[in-house]
């Protein structure tokens, strides 16, 4: 049989079922020959499940998959790479201490010998066809985000791949990584590869794709979209359903308020025993959105844990509302009112193994929920239940474990939790990566709120856009030091160009 129509990869009537959620609802989904393809769609909605089918991660309860005009069962992610299927995780699975050549080898090669000079051969070639640079030799905790994910395509490249899948792309980059990103996938396509993009960027995908298809709630409500014919509030609706009331805007604030957090001369080491943070100095005020930009690993991490009570300051002085907190624990830092929104949301953010409602309420179980040596169980369901209503999260049910829940929803999950305190401060890394649109929206709306009562919020994020829309001042973060400082007003321009030269 033979592919009569411009369509590399059909999927006809795909339904998956968990326990207690139907993820996907007789969907259609279909992506031609040398396009890009975004795929859109709510925390939830079903994207990411349907994309794992297709790489052979689930296998569907019903529906049949067409891939260039024959019908084909893909049951393992070997499966789907034979057939040139093949997908770059929004986590990367890279190992750290060994080198890019090295981790590339463990992906391509299946026998006992390694072609390391082949493989270093075959990977200059697409790099130099693609636009892809990377430094074969380098270890990949050495590098930058940017930079990994450049050795995740690479890899999967290598393997001949016709159509590759990107998981939010874009997360981690910074805006000019972006760029160079997209003019990488338009050489693909220039090539006859397909490219399926999944993003809660709406920008992007009007900007970067050639037709978009939207999900809602394991359904397809808008399939092969033309970016030409929509607009960015077309797309919002017809991901969320209905219009967003709140957009987000930079509101003036008192600039003589009171400091809440006092950082003076902060100097920190990253897990490697090196300089992260070199001498940071600055003030958040109460009623302040203060953002904080940067590429990522210019030690905003490692910033953040040392504010929380996560990691050792070695050398300076943290004041919270005038207290000095330096190497305090994070429950005596909770206490003075400090709410913490992690980077890393597995390994900071939730106890997996632990239900929604256990995780919800695991700062306040003692002082809210409990009834002497007894826990209030029903309080405890009841105050789950209002906050995953308010925050839209995706559960089974407030009993099932928070493994079960997507990542999107597991980060919607700690905001909801931390922003349910009713902080004084507000620390929030990347709060809404992973949500979206309408999730976003809220979050934003929730930290305007908290600003209007007087609280503060001190907002790292790789998002530009984000930082840019809430922030009443904007640090830029480069090799552990504060680099520029910019007031109301700065442009994307301006403060990318800071983020990747430093001072002017």
């Amino acid at each position: 049989m033979t592919n009569n129509s411009n369509y590399l990869v059909e999927m006809r009537g795909i339904v998956k079922r968990f326990p207690t959620v139907v993820a996907l609802n007789n969907v259609d989904f279909r992506v031609r020959q040398g396009e890009i393809h975004a795929l859109l769609g709510e925390n939830g909605a079903g994207k990411t499940t349907l994309m794992r089918i297709l790489y052979g991660m689930y296998k569907p309860d019903a529906g049949e998959i067409i891939v260039e005009g024959r019908r084909v069962i893909i049951g393992s992610p070997r499966d789907a790479l034979k057939m040139g299927i093949g997908m770059v995780h929004q986590h990367f699975m890279l190992v750290d201490k060994l080198t890019v050549l090295e981790n590339i080898a463990l992906f391509v090669e299946e026998g006992f010998r390694i072609g390391f000079d082949r493989i270093r051969s075959r990977v200059e070639e697409l790099s130099k066809t693609y636009g892809l640079k990377i430094d074969l030799d380098a270890k990949i905790w050495q590098l930058s985000a940017g930079e990994q994910q450049k050795v995740e395509i690479v890899k999967t490249l290598y393997r001949n791949v016709k159509l590759l899948i990107l998981d939010e792309p874009t997360s981690v980059l910074t805006p000019v990584e972006s760029e160079e990103l997209f003019k990488s996938l338009r050489k693909m396509v220039e090539t006859g590869k397909s490219i399926i993009l999944i993003t809660h960027r709406l920008n992007e995908a009007l900007m970067a794709s050639d037709s978009i298809t939207v999900l809602r709630k394991g359904r397809v409500v808008a399939a092969e979209v033309k970016p030409r014919e929509a607009s960015r509030l077309d797309l919002v609706n017809m991901i969320v359903g209905r219009p967003l009331e709140f957009r987000p805007s930079v509101d003036s604030f008192k600039k003589n308020g009171k400091p809440v957090l006092e950082v003076e001369n902060l100097r920190v080491l990253d897990d490697r025993g090196l300089v992260a943070v070199k001498d940071v100095s600055f003030i958040l005020r109460e009623g302040e959105i203060l953002g904080v930009a940067g590429v990522a690993g210019n030690g905003q991490r490692e910033l953040v844990e040392a504010l929380t009570g996560l990691r050792k300051v070695e050398k300076g002085i943290v004041k919270i509302m005038g207290v000095n907190v330096t190497n305090a624990s994070p429950k005596n830092i909770i206490r003075l009112g400090v709410a913490h929104i992690p980077e890393d949301r597995f390994r900071y953010g939730v106890a997996p193994d632990l239900s929604v409602a256990e995780n919800m309420v695991m700062k306040l179980y003692g002082e809210k929920f409990s009834r002497k040596i007894f826990i209030d169980s029903e309080a405890i369901r009841k105050e789950t239940e209002k906050l995953v209503q308010e925050f839209e999260i995706v559960t089974p049910s407030v009993n099932a474990p928070v493994s079960l829940l997507s990542g999107g929803n597991i980060q919607k999950l700690i905001v909801a939790r931390e922003l349910s305190i009713n902080p004084k401060i507000l620390i929030a890394s990347n709060p809404t990566s992973g949500l979206d649109v309408a999730s976003t929206n809220y979050v934003h709306w929730v930290f305007h709120r908290l600003r209007e009562a007087g609280g503060s919020v001190l907002l790292v994020s790789e998002d530009l856009d984000e930082v840019l829309a809430l922030s009443n001042r904007i640090l830029v973060m480069k090799e552990g030091k504060i680099v520029r400082e910019f007031g109301e007003g700065a442009s994307i321009s301006e403060v990318g160009l800071a983020m990747t030269v430093g001072a002017a």
